[in-house]
């Protein structure tokens, strides 16, 4: 399970975008880790001595590569040295796998009590030492350049991604060290050899970064979401079939729910009109559509709405973006003719150009119901036709409202 989780996480990331060097780094960490585990795994299966040496010896070179390619990471993601010097990083560990390969480096003896097989490290092997001092200096100097980053970088999401990064490698030192090494001191110098789960908890952390905070050079591909985020228009993305694959933030706190998609009869109260519209764009409509937005349950909000059409490089239509925003507040002035709120969504209904018979299916109520308030609307305005409430409130809200 482990190895599974760890190969899925690294090939995630590497999916993401395959180009980025760093994705490719992350994915050569997680395989590290997947071979420490798969020799680990078989080595517990081990029914002799032998067998459980042979897949040290397998393992073994995920543990060895690892740091190396931690630290290598931290370079690529700090942006401190970019040149193929790094490479060089490397040279420790490919003698550390001679030494494992040819005797051992480790480990001076396994064997199984119980159900468990049980590992004594290697005290007195000097090459273990300066594998432990090789592996923690790398991841040393890892922590120091994440935090020099941490305190020069002005963005926000980078310092967050960065601390997730910090602290995942400080737990790489924790369980590395502490299982293996540490804890056989206290207990009679024996151990499990269980360090390689561990990695699990670590390697998610950074994983959850790459979600959360969207690193890895997957940011730009998430750029598009942030830019329509921080619009104060309101925007909906349809595909080529008119079905919302997106609406941006602004839309969502106006519409009140945390629906994870939309459909246009849920967004507008003229969604029949919208789709006849959508139909006959050619290039783009200008501001002006007036619509009524189902901000929540039995109210509407009138916006103004521009449509418009986008085309791939073949020139076929791929989809559709409607662009609102919120009608001037000059609206209250119709308070002063004691205009109720039934009333004022009724005037904004109208306005949309709906009939009496879509007002009525709209708000749920009967043909009549909408007579009779059309009829009080004109009598408190002062006008005799719909034409009359259309150029009456167009000629009140081009006028300045009183202070």
């Amino acid at each position: 399970m482990a190895l599974a989780l760890t190969m899925v996480e690294g090939l995630f990331i590497l999916l993401r975008d395959h180009k980025s060097v760093n994705n490719w780094l992350f994915l050569l960490i997680c395989l590290s880790i997947s071979l420490w585990l798969f020799g680990g795994a078989f080595g517990y299966s081990a029914q002799t001595a032998e067998d459980g040496y042979f897949w040290l010896k397998v393992c073994s070179p995920g543990y060895i590569f690892l740091h190396a390619f931690i630290l290598h990471f931290t370079l690529r993601y700090t942006g401190f040295f970019r040149t193929n010097w790094l490479y060089l990083l490397y040279l420790p560990s490919f003698y550390f796998l001679y030494v494992s390969l040819s005797d051992h480096i480790v480990f001076s003896h396994i064997y199984r009590l119980g159900e468990y097989w049980v590992l004594i490290p290697d005290y007195k092997n000097l090459s273990l030492y300066l594998l432990m001092a090789n592996y923690l200096g790398y991841y040393i100097v890892s922590l120091v350049l994440l935090y020099i980053h941490i305190k020069n970088t002005g963005s926000i999401r980078i310092r967050k991604q960065s601390r997730l990064i910090f602290i995942a490698i400080i737990l790489t030192i924790a369980s590395y060290n502490i299982e293996p090494f540490l804890a056989p001191i206290f207990f009679d110098y024996l151990t499990y050899g269980q360090a390689p789960i561990y990695s699990i908890f670590w390697i998610t952390l950074i994983w959850y970064a790459m979600v959360r905070y969207r690193f890895l050079g997957v940011y730009e591909k998430f750029l598009l979401h942030d830019v329509l985020d921080s619009l104060h228009e309101m925007v909906i993305i349809t595909d080529g079939n008119k079905r919302v694959f997106r609406i941006n933030r602004a839309l969502r706190e106006k519409l009140e729910t945390r629906q994870d998609s939309y459909f246009l009869e849920e967004i507008f109260v003229e969604h029949d009109l919208v789709h006849r519209l959508l139909d006959s764009i050619e290039d783009t409509t200008p501001w002006g559509i007036t619509l009524n937005l189902r901000v929540s349950e039995g109210k509407t909000g009138l916006v103004e709405a521009a449509l418009s059409i986008f085309k791939d490089r073949f020139g076929d239509t791929v989809g559709f973006l409607i662009t609102a925003r919120k009608m001037r507040e000059q609206f209250s002035l119709l308070e002063k003719s004691n205009i109720t709120d039934r009333e004022y969504q009724l005037i904004q209904l109208v306005l949309a150009g709906n009939s009496n018979r879509d007002i009525a299916a709209s708000l749920d109520i009967t043909l009549r119901t909408v007579e009779t308030h059309i009829t009080n609307i004109f009598n408190k305005l002062g006008v005799n036709r719909r034409i009359e409430l259309i150029n009456y409130c167009g000629d009140l809200f081009s006028s300045p409202a009183d202070p």
